[in-house]
Order: C-alpha cells, then sequence, then structure tokens
C-alpha cells in the first residue's frame, strides 16, 4: 500500500482552478524572509489532513481527490492550522519572556540590596599590582581615607598593612592558585591609629586586569578581647601555681573525670602526665583512710550542689619517699540539660601548712593548758605548805617561790617553748642572793645543756629552794662562803648529774631535825616530777646535795622536744 508521502508525490503541487479564486487585485508582494517556501506548505498542508488533522478516512481522501474543491480545502485548513499553531507558540513565548523579567527584576533588585550593603561595607576593589579602584563608604568610615584619596593608590601602601607570616607575596600566591585569602591583617588608618581587620581577598579571573575585591572587618576589640582573655589565663595559671591550686571537673552522666595540668604538681606528678579519666581512678590517689568520706562528698554534692572534702594524698618526696599533703576540695554542681545531671566544676587547694599550724596550735593549746594546771597546783602547794611567823615572812617566801616559776616561764617563752638553758636558769635563781659579795663565791662549771620544757619548772623550783636555803642558813648567809655547783652528761648511762656543795658556811652539827617545806619539794619535785634520785650530806663544812636525773627526759632534743 502507498504511504502518505508518496501519494503526495505523485499528486504534485496543487492547481486550483482559476475560476474558483476570488479575484484580487495585482499587489507585488517581496518575499519575506524566514518563511516557508509554497511547495512545502503545500506537502505540509497535506499532511495534516492526511494524518489526522481532520477525522477523515483513507477513502473519503481518495475519492476527495477527484474533486476540483480539493485544493481549495487543503489550503484553508493549512491556514486555519498555521496561524493557531503561531498562535500558541507566541502565547508560549510571551509567558517565557515575563517569567524571564520577573526573574532578572528579583535578580536586580538583591542586586541593589548586595550593593548597598557592600558599599556600608568596608569593600575596595584593587587590580593585581594593588591599585584601587573602588573604595566604599565603608572603608572611608574605617580607615579614614576618602575615596578620592584612595583611589589610584596602592592599598598596602596606603594603610602600612603588615602582613602574617609569609607576607605579601604568600598571599598573593595562595589567591592566585585558589582565588581567594583569609587572614589577619595590621593596618594604618589616616590618624596614625593602628587597626586590626579580618580580610577576605577573592580574585576575579574573568577580569583582564585580575582584579581583586577585599572585604575588611573591623577586629580590634576582638584582637583586645582576646589579648585581655589570654592575659587572664597566664595569670591565672600563676596564680593557680603560687596558691598551689588545681581546677578540676567531673561529669557524673558518663563518669568523666578532667583536671587542669596544676594538679599534676599537686599530686607530684611530672608535668603533662595524664590525669585521672574517672571519680574512681581520681580516688586511687587520695589516702586509702580519706577515700570513704571523699567519695560521699562526690555523690553529695549531686543533691546538695554543693562539694567540700578535706583528705590527704601520698606523693613522692623529696627524699625518694612518699610524703603527705593535705588537700581542700570545694565545687559546685553547674545546670545540665533536661533530664541530666550537670557537671561538677571544682578547685583542690593545698593547705598542708595550714593543718600543720592548726595541729600546732591545738597541741600548743593542750600544752599550754596542761602546764598552766602544773603551775597552778604548785602555786597551790606552795601556799598550803609553806609556814612562816608572821604575815611579812610568809609573803616573802611565797613571792621568791612564784619568781622562780616565773623566770622559768620567761626562758621558756624566749624560746619558743623549745627548752631552757641550764646555766641561764642557774644564773637567774643565783643572781639574786648574790648581791654586791662578787660572783667569785659562786662557781658554775659543766657542759652547755638544754632543759626539756617540762622539766624546766620543776628543775628551777628546785635550784630555788637550795639557794633559799643557802642564803639563810648556809654557805651564802656569811661573807666567806662559797658555791660550788657541777654538772654532767652521761650519755651512755642516759644519767644528768649536778652536785650543789657549799663550803665556808655555818659550822654544820648534823642534818636538821625536822623536814622543812624546801627539802619536801626537792624529794618530790626530783623524785615524783622528773623520775630522778636526790641525796643530802650534811657535812661540817656545808650542804652536799647530789641528783641524778634520767638525760632523755630533762634534757630537749634540738626541735625542742625530750631526748629518745
Amino acid at each position: 500500500m502507498p504511504s502518505l508521502w508518496s501519494i503526495g508525490e505523485r499528486l504534485g503541487p496543487p492547481r486550483p482552478d482559476p475560476a474558483l479564486l476570488p479575484a484580487s487585485p495585482a499587489v507585488s508582494r517581496p518575499a519575506i524572509p524566514g518563511l516557508v517556501p509554497a511547495a512545502a506548505l503545500t506537502r505540509l498542508g497535506a499532511l495534516l489532513l492526511l494524518g489526522g488533522a481532520v477525522a477523515l478516512s483513507l477513502p473519503d481522501v481518495l475519492s476527495a481527490l477527484a474533486g476540483p474543491a480539493l485544493w481549495a480545502g487543503i489550503g484553508a485548513m493549512l491556514t486555519a492550522g498555521l496561524g493557531a499553531g503561531l498562535v500558541q507558540r507566541s502565547r508560549h513565548r510571551e509567558q517565557a519572556l515575563r517569567q524571564e523579567k520577573t526573574a532578572l527584576e528579583e535578580r536586580l533588585r538583591v542586586a541593589a540590596d548586595l550593593s548597598q550593603a557592600f558599599e556600608k561595607s568596608a569593600v575596595l576593589l584593587r587590580d593585581a599590582d594593588g591599585t584601587i579602584r573602588h573604595w566604599s563608604a565603608g572603608c572611608e568610615r574605617l580607615f579614614g581615607f576618602a575615596a578620592a584619596e584612595a583611589i589610584g593608590q596602592r592599598a598596602h601602601e596606603l594603610l602600612g598593612t603588615r602582613f602574617p607570616d609569609g607576607g605579601r607575596r604568600a598571599a598573593q600566591d595562595h589567591l592566585a592558585a585558589t582565588g581567594e585569602w583569609q587572614g589577619e591583617l595590621r593596618h594604618r588608618r589616616r590618624d596614625g591609629r593602628p587597626v586590626v581587620v579580618a580580610a577576605h581577598w577573592i580574585l576575579r579571573r574573568e577580569a583582564a586586569t585580575g582584579a581583586v575585591v577585599e572585604v575588611h572587618a573591623d577586629a580590634t576589640a576582638l584582637k583586645a578581647a582576646e589579648a585581655a582573655l589570654r592575659a587572664g589565663e597566664a595569670r591565672l595559671r600563676l596564680a593557680q601555681e603560687v596558691a598551689g591550686i588545681g581546677t578540676w571537673e567531673w561529669d557524673p552522666e558518663a563518669d568523666g573525670f578532667l583536671w587542669s595540668p596544676e594538679h599534676s604538681a599537686l599530686f607530684g606528678a611530672a608535668a603533662g602526665s595524664p590525669g585521672p579519666t574517672t571519680l574512681e581512678s581520681f580516688l586511687a590517689l587520695v589516702h586509702p583512710d580519706d577515700r570513704p568520706a571523699v567519695r560521699a562528698g562526690a555523690w553529695r554534692a549531686l543533691e546538695s550542689g554543693e562539694y567540700e572534702a578535706e583528705f590527704r594524698i601520698l606523693r613522692p618526696g623529696r627524699d625518694g619517699g612518699e610524703e603527705v599533703r593535705w588537700l581542700l576540695g570545694r565545687g559546685r554542681r553547674m545546670p545540665g540539660l533536661a533530664g541530666r545531671l550537670g557537671p561538677i566544676l571544682g578547685v583542690h587547694m593545698d593547705f598542708t601548712a595550714r593543718k600543720e599550724a592548726e595541729e600546732r596550735q591545738s597541741l600548743l593549746m593542750r600544752e599550754v593548758d596542761h602546764r598552766a594546771k602544773n603551775a597552778l597546783a604548785v602555786v597551790q602547794a606552795v601556799l598550803r605548805l609553806t609556814k612562816a611567823d608572821n604575815a611579812r615572812d610568809f609573803g616573802r617566801a611565797i613571792e621568791g617561790r612564784v619568781a622562780a616559776l616565773a623566770r622559768a616561764q620567761t626562758l621558756l617563752t624566749e624560746s619558743r617553748w623549745m627548752g631552757a638553758d641550764l646555766l641561764a636558769m642557774l644564773r637567774g635563781e643565783l643572781d639574786p642572793f648574790l648581791g654586791n659579795a662578787g660572783s667569785t663565791r659562786v662557781s658554775l662549771d659543766g657542759p652547755p645543756l638544754t632543759v626539756a620544757p617540762m622539766a624546766a619548772q620543776p628543775l628551777s623550783m628546785t635550784l630555788h629552794e637550795l639557794a633559799t636555803n643557802a642564803a639563810k642558813y648556809g654557805s651564802l648567809s656569811t661573807p666567806g662562803g662559797a658555791l660550788d655547783l657541777t654538772w654532767t652528761a652521761d650519755h651512755a648511762r642516759d644519767r644528768l648529774r649536778l652536785r650543789w656543795a657549799e663550803t665556808g658556811g655555818p659550822p654544820l652539827a648534823g642534818p636538821p631535825a625536822g623536814r622543812g617545806f624546801g627539802s619536801r619539794v626537792i624529794r618530790t619535785t626530783i623524785h615524783d616530777q622528773l623520775g630522778g634520785e636526790v641525796s643530802f650530806e650534811w657535812q661540817p663544812t656545808g650542804l652536799v646535795c647530789l641528783m641524778e636525773l634520767p638525760l632523755g627526759r630533762v634534757v630537749a632534743r634540738p626541735d625542742g622536744g625530750r631526748r629518745a
């Protein structure tokens, strides 16, 4: 069966009957460029007709071919089809143009807004060599140069730019390689004041001159704030190091533990060594006896929001062993996210010196209390046992014995209760009885010794009673009498021996008939309080008193305690 195209080809161009065409004036119509030739239009009309533009069957078409009105119908239908298509395409084109116009207007509006914003910002346009071509109003405000002053100048020369490491060449190379460069620049304003900017360079590759857009944001205040922050952090670190303080943070949700480098020094670890990462790993560094209290304080802080604990740690000492240090911990729970426990932030500080001072103060208070009670007990005994014929003699005896206690107290105070020098103690007791007779009457001989604080007052009372007796009845009561007092320290046998020998006094017929208060005080003091022995020899030439005391109990160590 022949195709529709072949049928059209055999038919050839239509030849309408001249009698059927309407008369029209002969008008010369110039050829319009772009119009389809008549033969092509004829074929197109036949194609539209035969291809289904009108609902005709093939037999109807063939029968119509025999009539002379065929070509007139084809022309009318062709004209109608082409006109409708042109109108349709024109409407589509008009709609597309309107959309493009709307989009273009939107882009122009955005460009106008951006142009206004760029003008207010510090934006400049320059050539590759730095010559300024555009200088925005924002640049005028930031740098102080008017546009007329800046355009035509080189930007880096006008602003005295200081570039970061690598200089201007490094920045230009990076710009050429990547098309952008960002960094921090230091410029100089028109009035000479410095300004720090965050700069962003953008290379316009499409420009023939290699133009560069520079955007500058003032970062002077930010840099000043950063510098102040760094200085504050440095001062904080220095204060922590000087005060022995370290900061820490514990996250109970993740059981994460962080601490500052200052904690390494607190715990005797090397600088930069890793710290504990969990609460239990931190508690492992706490003294075993204090771990339960520290753990309870940490969990208690989750409820109360406040953490406070005092505990000990064991850290390497200077001598290679371990030393005990006291730490004070304080912290506060921070707000957390909804439904979560916030972290606890806190500090630990070394207060070992204060703790030791408190312990010494507590010990001193107990010691003062004990000694005050002993002194009062001695005074009470003196008052009770002292006998005299009249009130004047009674007052004089009481005054002398209390003065002996006061002299011993003074020696201890001057040495900060480290002990009393034995020679100074002897001189203090004997000087009041020497008067103007001269020091040749009294001979003191023995090695330097420091009497322990606990033994100073009892021994001072003993010497006072011996000196008082010598001044009243013995060798110091007559002008020709003398006293020879010697002492020796036997470290091998742990004994201190004192010998009190009087000569030249009133002759003695023997020991006294009764035992007075002085002899009772001496025996009680030496035997009961100091754990020693005492003996009296009543020789015709004078009294000889021998005292033997435990050296470790009476003589002080260099640190102020008794000898071991």
